[in-house]
């Protein structure tokens, strides 16, 4: 921030429970900067060149602890990622083509994920990116290892 004449208003960020980023939540509020998640679902339409074979194992919406959540609110693994994020003040945008999944991810706020919910899915945190941009990487900037 201390190179920016003008400071960002909204950080667009890949965050699910798989990639918490706790610390680039509280740097966010802590500068009135405005976070927007995207990739809530972990991107499991993402084209195939874009998987990472061994190392891209995790379904986020197949998730046996989501889905206990879920079960619980009666509600789909993808309300309840979505309540997650909204639940933290985070503005978040989904990807859908079908018409019956843009309904239900309207359905999130009738309601809400306990403190226990979302230490749970806290604890799902791998530090797992389902978006690799390799071409970012040698940026000065880029804040991943």
């Amino acid at each position: 921030l201390a190179l920016c004449r003008v400071p960002p208003a909204v950080n667009q960020v890949e965050l699910h429970p798989y990639m918490v980023q706790t610390d680039m939540i509280e740097f966010c509020r802590s500068k009135n900067i405005v976070l927007t998640a995207y990739s809530p679902f972990g991107s499991p339409e993402r084209p195939p060149d874009l998987l990472r074979g061994d190392t891209d194992p995790y379904k986020l919406l197949a998730d046996p602890v989501v889905a206990d959540v879920a079960r619980k609110h009666r509600k789909s693994p993808a309300q309840v990622l979505l309540r997650y994020h909204v639940q933290q003040g985070i503005a978040v945008i989904p990807k859908s083509d079908k018409p019956h999944h843009i309904l239900e991810n309207t359905k999130i706020f009738d309601f809400s994920l306990s403190d226990e919910d979302m230490n749970t899915l806290r604890g799902l945190d791998r530090r797992w990116k389902a978006c690799v941009i390799d071409e970012i990487k040698t940026h000065p900037y880029y804040p991943f290892e």
